[in-house]
């Protein structure tokens, strides 16, 4: 064995157990990809869903639940009275159906729960409006959706470039990716894609190269991120 193949090996065998350290870390992450077009990921406390709807087609929410949060990823719907177009976000408590756009359809984010206190009037907003945005950390912002006390549901807002720190999770959260696309950690999340997190698990630090728009539910706990 020459000089020049013996830090070849030890060079790759540090890639190797990099690559498996990166791979054990991952996968105590639930992530959910695009395709299929629907799918559901049950958390301790909601049922997240993406559902495509045919043109005018009807979805009939679940009766159990008191706190449905909705975004709406392409077309339209018609949600107990109220029009949602593409990027539109809907928190509501018990709601009764929704009504797909009749000539475009909708593929819609679907989280239902049920919460101790839940809330009386809705709150619907744009994702791509400014109004109500805060600064959370330099390129990122976020917008409150709801607020339960130890737990949050808020829109995050990237600019290309910008960063999270690395943050511990005391709580379940989950992330759905609803524009562009972020490495979390060492996976890449793109349009269309969910990862739950457990509670006690740790991410690796958040980046995003063409800028990103999320769904996140968790602690958020801005200490975390500090």
């Amino acid at each position: 064995m020459t000089r020049r193949e013996v830090p070849e090996a030890a060079l790759r065998r540090r890639l190797l157990d990099r690559v498996e350290a990166s791979h054990r870390h991952e996968r105590q992450f639930t992530t959910v990809r695009r395709e299929p077009r629907e799918w559901s990921a049950r958390s301790s406390t909601a049922l997240s869903s993406v559902i495509a709807l045919a043109p005018g087609a009807r979805l009939v929410l679940d009766p159990a639940c008191n706190h449905v949060e909705l975004v709406v990823l392409a077309g339209g719907v018609l949600v107990d009275d109220r029009q949602l177009a593409c990027g539109d976000a809907l928190v509501a408590g018990a709601l009764r159906c929704a009504e797909a756009h009749p000539t475009e359809g909708a593929r819609v984010y679907l989280r239902q729960s049920r919460v101790d206190a839940p809330i009386v009037r809705g709150l619907m907003v744009h994702t791509q409006d400014d109004a109500g945005w805060d600064d959370f950390c330099p390129g990122v912002r976020i917008r409150e959706l709801w607020n339960g006390g130890e737990r949050r549901s808020v829109l995050v807002r990237m600019r290309p470039g910008a960063s999270v720190v690395a943050h511990a999770h005391p709580l379940e959260e989950e992330c759905m990716m609803l524009d562009g696309e972020a490495f979390i950690g060492d996976t890449l999340l793109r349009s269309g894609e969910f990862q739950l997190a457990p509670p006690g698990s740790r991410h690796g630090g958040i980046t995003t190269d063409v800028g990103a728009l999320f769904f996140v539910h968790g602690s958020l706990d801005p200490s975390a991120y500090a």
